[in-house]
Parts: structure tokens; sequence; C-alpha cells
């Protein structure tokens, strides 16, 4: 009984050890955990050339797990708001994050890119054209210190200057 248990005790730190002593694991799960919670707080978003930019409120949930992050809720303006999710994976092995996002009119998008200090830039691949294009990109900032900033920069012509057509800012609450 003592070798058995003495060999799970063994295997149990290998396979912890494993899962922990990666630096990129360790820091990717601090930089995750600063997620956890809700979050309130507004913005602009603007969706052609030919529209001003309207000021919204967003309530938005954060929910990081061992290799992943979910940000989900709804930004509003009046009586019309509107559901929003970003569903992120974090591969190791490569250093990036993969997933999708729904929130715009025209269905669920992929979702790919890189961490870099506070924020993860992704490429924003819209399943059908959006001002153009199928491209765009979203920056998710978070300092640790309680606040979240969102912004999305694409081209609002077609062959157009990016500009940012979403800046939201939110506070933990």
């Amino acid at each position: 009984m003592r070798a058995f248990s003495t060999r799970a005790a063994a295997t149990a730190v290998a396979l912890a050890s494993l899962f922990f002593a990666s630096p990129g694991n360790a820091a990717e799960r601090e930089f995750l955990s600063r997620f956890e919670g809700s979050f309130t707080g507004g913005g602009t978003v603007q969706r052609n050339a030919a529209e001003r930019p309207n000021q919204v409120t967003c309530t938005l949930t954060g929910q990081p797990g061992a290799s992943g992050l979910l940000i989900s809720g709804k930004c509003g303006i009046g009586g019309f708001s509107r559901q929003i999710r970003a569903d992120l994976r974090y591969d190791s092995a490569t250093g990036r994050y993969s997933g999708t996002y729904v929130g715009a009119s025209v269905g669920a998008a992929g979702l790919s890119g890189k961490r870099s200090g506070d924020a993860v830039t992704l490429t924003i691949t819209w399943p059908r054209p959006v001002n153009g294009d199928t491209k765009a990109s979203m920056t998710i900032r978070n300092s640790g210190n309680g606040r979240l900033a969102i912004v999305v920069s694409d081209q609002l012509e077609s062959g157009g200057p990016r500009a940012k057509v979403t800046q939201l800012a939110l506070n933990q609450n």
C-alpha cells in the first residue's frame, strides 16, 4: 500500500510540475485572472461611415478558465441592447489566442491574436463583409487595476483608413 501511495504522490507531483512549470502558463493564468467578475461602463460604437458614433452602456462578466477566457454581457443605447460575447482559448504551444466573437449583426466572427503586456490584440474575421471587408482588429486591455478596455478598429469605407469603431471603458464592480 505504501508503494502505491508513494508512486501516486510522485505521479501527482510530476503532473503538477508539467502543468505549472511553464512560465508562460503561469503568466497567462495571472493575466486571465484579472478578468474575473463583473464590469460596467460604456463608450462609443460607430457602425458605418454614414453614422455618427453612438454612446452605449455595457455590463459584462469575465469568466477566466485554466486556458481561456469568456467575456459576455450586453451593451445598449436607450431601450435597445445587444448581447456580446468573446470566447478565447490560449494555446501555450504557440503563445496565441483564438476563439469567437458574437455581437455584430453579421453573426459569429473568428478571433486570433497574441498578448503583449496587458493587452490581447486580435484579428477579427467576419463571416460576411462589414464596411466592405471581412477583417477588423480588437484589443482587449486589462492592466489589473479593475479597468477593462475594448477597442475595435475597422475601415468605415471600403479602401479608407482604419478608425476606432468601438471604444469601451469599464470598471470592475
